[in-house]
């Protein structure tokens, strides 16, 4: 199962790079577009709600798929299921150019197909979502059967590394200038993409059948109160989870309006936008690439109270300033922290939690992790829609920002308890079977 895992993880990090890419453009293209269709921040921000609602209601499920099945025909399959609904996306979108306007509109449009356009997003976000959740939940169960444990924390730094250079530094910026020739051409790239990582997924030999075959005879009620059980005697991993949970939830506050904040108080077109993602896109990188050095230098608990501080500063500067390269710079430092706390706590989940129980362990983990943020995304969309009601629609686009930041200073100053060295070294160095 270990066979060239140095070859092996060079087709992994490529398939993981061309599909982030296709990430990267789509994440940007969709939201892009779909502001051209409505204004409604809470009509956005149901997007978002959809996207990642299967992180809530599924996530369990995929954990056990991830066990039940071989991860990467997961991995595969996954990808394949994102190409036919891109290219049905294209066509939708191809016979309805000629009513999606082109520029930013100034008030809330109104065409022929718009509650057509609005239903088809909703729903292809929700599958998109599905097979996210599925796909992710998968790579991350994959990738300790590729390498060994000692290697995860490098690996880990190189593949988050490569997700941001690929989501933000040429995924965002591409999609940005591709919206400016065709509303369409963003999404055939990306199904280019998406083809080219099954290539080199289909690329990695070994024999990655599941193991555990009487897993396959258990319902997949039990094979969840399993994963729920070995987790729920972990503390340090419940911990890891909760504060990745809260926030993520308030992070995502930020995700629907985003969009808004960019075209309206920054005043920026679609390139001017995708290059502000280059902030994230440094920060992440710089993070990837020193995240394994920080850690050896100052250990696991110091390093994850630094990202969070790191996160929350980052989160709350946009609520000041409205200059791009501030922001940029902000993006920049959370993408930093966020990179720093991914690389350590998934490399501390992958070294502790069993083959067998790996994806459904990483299921649960995922649900406390992720789970909220459906909710802090509608949450978000609510918020500027109340406040816009009573105060400027400036200070109510501005203000999920502010959330951020007062609850991100609150989880920094319970941190040094909760995470401390002597629990992350007690939890390491206890045999978990």
């Amino acid at each position: 199962m270990k066979k060239e895992p140095n070859k092996n993880f060079n087709f992994l990090l490529t398939a993981s790079a061309f599909s982030n890419l296709a990430d990267g453009i789509a994440g940007f293209a969709y939201p892009w577009l779909f502001s051209l269709i409505t204004r409604d921040p809470l009509l956005i921000s149901l997007t978002v709600l959809l996207a990642t609602l299967p992180q809530l209601i599924f996530v369990l499920f995929a954990g056990v798929i991830a066990d039940k099945f071989n991860r990467k025909n997961i991995l595969i399959f996954t990808r394949i299921l994102q190409v036919l609904l891109t290219l049905s996306f294209i066509l939708l979108i191809y016979f309805n150019l000629d009513s999606i306007p082109k520029t930013v509109p100034i008030v809330e449009p109104e065409f022929n197909r718009k509650f057509l356009l609005i239903t088809v997003f909703y729903i292809g976000a929700f599958i998109f979502g599905m097979l996210e959740v599925t796909r992710d939940n998968a790579a991350q169960s994959f990738l300790p059967q590729v390498v060994s444990k000692d290697e995860l924390p490098k690996s880990n730094g190189r593949l988050f590394g490569f997700e941001l250079v690929a989501n933000n530094f040429l995924g965002a910026p591409i999609a940005g200038f591709l919206i400016g020739l065709s509303l369409v051409t963003p999404f055939i790239l990306g199904t280019f993409l998406l083809l080219l990582s099954v290539f080199f997924i289909t690329a990695i030999k070994g024999d990655f059948e599941r193991a555990e075959k009487s897993a396959s005879n258990q319902t997949t009620i039990n094979l969840i109160k399993e994963g729920v059980s070995w987790l729920s005697h972990q503390i340090l991993l419940r911990r890891l989870a909760i504060y990745t949970g809260i926030a993520n939830f308030f992070g995502s506050m930020q995700f629907p309006i985003m969009i808004l904040f960019g075209q309206e108080i920054l005043g920026l077109d679609s390139v001017q936008f995708a290059f502000l993602a280059y902030g994230g896109a440094v920060g992440g990188l710089v993070g990837s690439l020193v995240a394994e050095k920080i850690n050896k230098r100052i250990g696991e608990s110091k390093t994850l109270l630094i990202s969070i501080a790191l996160f929350g500063i980052g989160g709350f500067v946009p609520f000041i300033t409205s200059n791009p390269f501030v922001v940029a710079a902000a993006f920049g430092v959370t993408s930093f922290g966020s990179v720093l706390w991914n690389v350590q706590a998934v490399s501390i989940r992958q070294a502790l939690i069993p083959d067998k129980l790996m994806g459904r362990v990483n299921s649960v983990y995922r649900l406390l992790a992720l789970g909220l943020t459906p909710l802090g995304a509608l949450f978000g969309g609510f918020i500027v829609k109340i406040t816009e009601n009573s105060f400027s629609r400036e200070f109510a686009i501005r203000f999920p920002f502010l959330i951020c930041g007062i609850f991100m200073f609150i989880l920094f100053l319970t941190a040094p308890k909760l995470l401390s060295q002597k629990l992350i070294d007690k939890t390491k160095n206890i045999t978990i079977d």
